[in-house]
């Protein structure tokens, strides 16, 4: 009896390690088809057509002109923000570390090109007196066109 238990744990261990070396656990499942996997066509850099008038230049040329003579001090400062935030009755709230120029006002007025991202599309501008009052500010649409504030 010893010789047939004997017997039947190695056939058990040899069917045990059969099975368990086999990728389909011993049993057949009818095989699966491999996957095909499409590989893009690719395309020469020489090949590529880009629209007529694009370009790889990020950065615009923007004119400012602003004239307020008539209604401000003869000093005054003008910044121009490219980050900000709506705030309550039309005002805005500026992040002050995205600043894109800083100019002083020549009796109120100033005209002034500057380059600006081509991916903005809309900046704030403040203009600052030295009495210590809130700046005034102006919401521009980056669209090419001149900005203007009178």
């Amino acid at each position: 009896m010893k010789k047939v238990i004997m017997i039947s744990m190695t056939s058990l261990a040899s069917l045990f390690l059969i099975v368990s070396c086999s990728d389909s656990g011993g049993f057949s499942s009818g095989g699966t088809a491999p996957t095909v996997v499409e590989e893009p066509e690719s395309v020469k850099t020489q090949d590529l057509v880009a629209p007529k008038g694009f370009s790889f230049n990020p950065i615009e040329e923007q004119r400012l002109i602003v004239d307020l003579s008539g209604s401000l001090p003869a000093r005054a400062h003008l910044s121009v923000y490219s980050n900000f935030s709506g705030k309550d009755e039309g005002e805005y709230r500026v992040d002050y570390g995205s600043k894109i120029i800083d100019v002083p006002l020549a009796n109120g007025a100033v005209d002034i090109e500057f380059a600006i991202a081509n991916s903005l599309e809309e900046s704030v501008v403040e203009i600052w007196l030295y009495d210590g009052s809130d700046p005034q500010q102006k919401k521009f649409v980056v669209d090419g066109t001149q900005w203007e504030w009178y």
